[in-house]
């Protein structure tokens, strides 16, 4: 039992706890509308500069505005991530679950990611059936989970090629990452989908070693699997989505 002092001190340190926890949420959504909304705005009119929307530019200027878009990309994906992350924590993550066409969800996720590869001389390409592959699942977060996946090959891949692919296998829909990259030692595989981990190999390249494991979250919620493959250091990486084809 408690005396009466202890529980003052237990429920003030709770309240305090409760504070902390209140401020860090508010900080987080605070940060994600100050950060997001302007370089948002950078990266729209980076666009417009680099599609000649005001006047023709030379390659070079090009390759610098595909930089832009791709650093200022970079920094919004790590505070969804943190905000994602936090909404785990706190329980408070929702599916919004409806018919989701997840062949033209991976298809226009490489369309969108295309200049990425394209400002650093990769081959992005994307091959599944021309129909619909249809699952049932949070679109949103799919479509977060995909471009995820393809923006890792593509960051960690110097040169060569990603390429992106949906297959039905029997009762589940396959989606496939593959890069020429920086290969993953077996040692590590086990651990990426762990909170916080990255391969020390990756210290110059920025990344909150958040992107993954967030990924296992959303795709095991709804029923489906993720791992990686390699065939071990400088032999490239694939990356795998398992989800339940809709009947």
């Amino acid at each position: 039992m408690l005396t009466p002092d202890e529980e003052k001190e237990l429920r003030e340190a709770k309240k305090k706890l409760e504070e902390a926890n209140h401020f860090k949420t508010h900080l987080l959504s605070l940060t994600s509308h100050q950060v997001k909304t302007p370089l948002g705005i950078i990266r729209g009119y980076a666009t417009l500069l680099r599609e000649g929307f005001y006047g023709q530019m030379t390659d070079q200027q090009k390759e610098i505005l595909s930089r832009i878009e791709f650093e200022t990309e970079d920094v919004v994906n790590l505070v969804d991530n943190l905000i994602d992350l936090r909404k785990v924590e706190e329980g408070r993550i929702r599916y919004q679950m409806d018919h989701c066409d997840f062949a033209q969800l991976a298809r226009q996720a490489v369309q969108e990611l295309g200049h990425m590869a394209m400002s650093k001389g990769l081959n992005l390409s994307f091959s599944g059936p021309t129909g619909r592959v249809m699952v049932y699942g949070d679109e949103q977060k799919l479509r977060h989970v995909v471009q995820n996946l393809i923006d890792n090959a593509v960051k960690y891949t110097e040169k060569g090629s990603v390429a992106v692919k949906v297959e039905i296998k029997g009762n589940a829909i396959l989606l496939s990452v593959t890069d020429s990259g920086l290969g993953i030692p077996n040692k590590v595989i086990p651990l990426l989908f762990e909170e916080f981990v990255r391969d020390e190999r990756l210290k110059k390249i920025r990344g909150s070693g958040m992107g993954l494991h967030i990924a296992k979250i959303f795709v095991e919620a709804q029923q489906g699997k993720i791992w990686a493959e390699s065939a071990g250091e400088g032999r490239g990486s694939t990356f795998y989505v398992s989800l339940p084809k809709e009947v």
